[in-house]
């Protein structure tokens, strides 16, 4: 292939760029395949997907904003919540903002309003297995709080129908830590609309509330949008197939396109499902997770749910998205 092409980025790889605001992104791009903005200001996750052409994710209305590593209200999140292809809800909490003896954190924790740093790139042109690799690492610390490092690392093949996600999260204080874990992703339209199906391999699932019990026969469906549409939310219990692995998946056979979602029982025991069709709020996500409670962190304590890191304990975790 390298006899074939001037430089390596005629057939895809990695930019590094900057928005207008200065946040700093990173594109994942492929020859005919996958192109994705990796926000390196906010935990490299990524905000915006497409697959040969056709955009399949879902976008915040507020856009791709900078990061604020501080405190903010619930209202904050709704204005700097950007969706995509993936939202890294943690490390501290997830769920509903709050306050305990460890400190106090807002709706969905602080990961996402962090920058990376150490990034790095590798770029393989003649390796069906990774072909584009990114890597940075993301601090989050507080004085007399946590000091949790995650290692991240994306990495994309050449076809680009295939994209992994490696996490490290290490705490690296003095002192046991609350660790809560979400992965939120987000699909959109054109994939959704009247046609998507959602699928989940599970053990069982149960509505979160009322409202989500109303819509219980319909939670793995799109449809159109609605004015005044209240979300419904799912809490899934995943089952792992032989490989290890479980799945979830987005499937609209009018576009043709499907999304994969796979991830591992033993490191991200819950998933939850979040179908909200309302207008412009036009989202359905899956959203794996390490704890099985959403109702956020006091409640997980209090049920005897809340995962906890010791000083200097490491967990992984594995997520591959596939594209076809």
């Amino acid at each position: 292939m390298l006899e074939r092409v001037g430089r390596p980025e005629q057939i895809g790889g990695v930019e590094m760029l900057r928005l207008e605001n200065g946040v700093r992104v990173a594109r994942l791009r492929s020859m005919g395949g996958l192109d994705a903005l990796v926000v390196l200001d906010r935990a490299m996750d990524i905000a915006a997907a497409s697959f040969r052409g056709v955009p399949f994710v879902w976008h915040g209305p507020g856009g791709i904003l900078p990061p604020h590593p501080g405190t903010m209200n619930d209202d904050d999140f709704a204005r700097n919540f950007f969706g995509g292809l993936v939202t890294t809800c943690g490390l501290e909490a997830f769920g509903a903002s709050g306050h305990d003896q460890d400190g106090s954190w807002t709706m969905h924790g602080h990961v996402n309003h962090i920058a990376a740093e150490d990034i790095s790139v590798r770029v393989d042109i003649e390796s069906e297995d990774a072909f584009a690799e990114l890597r940075g690492v993301v601090r989050q610390n507080r004085m007399f709080g946590e000091t949790l490092r995650l290692e991240r690392t994306w990495r994309m093949n050449r076809s680009g129908t295939l994209l992994r996600l490696r996490d490290r999260v290490t705490n690296e204080g003095g002192e046991v830590q609350p660790h809560m874990l979400l992965y939120h992703c987000n699909a959109g339209y054109p994939l959704l609309d009247q046609h998507l199906r959602v699928s989940l391999s599970q053990s069982s699932m149960k509505p979160r509330d009322e409202q989500a019990r109303k819509g219980l026969t319909l939670w793995d469906r799109g449809g159109a949008p609605q004015v005044g549409f209240a979300e419904e939310v799912f809490v899934h219990v995943p089952q792992a197939a032989p490989d290890g692995w479980a799945v979830a998946e987005f499937r609209n056979d009018a576009l043709p396109m499907s999304w994969a979602i796979r991830f591992r029982p033993e490191q991200l025991p819950a998933c939850f499902s979040w179908r909200m069709l309302g207008t412009r709020t036009y989202v359905m996500a899956i959203e794996p997770a390490n704890c099985p409670t959403i109702q956020g962190r006091i409640e997980a304590r209090e049920r005897g749910t809340l995962p906890m890191l010791r000083p200097g304990e490491t967990r992984e975790y594995a997520l591959e998205f596939a594209f076809g």
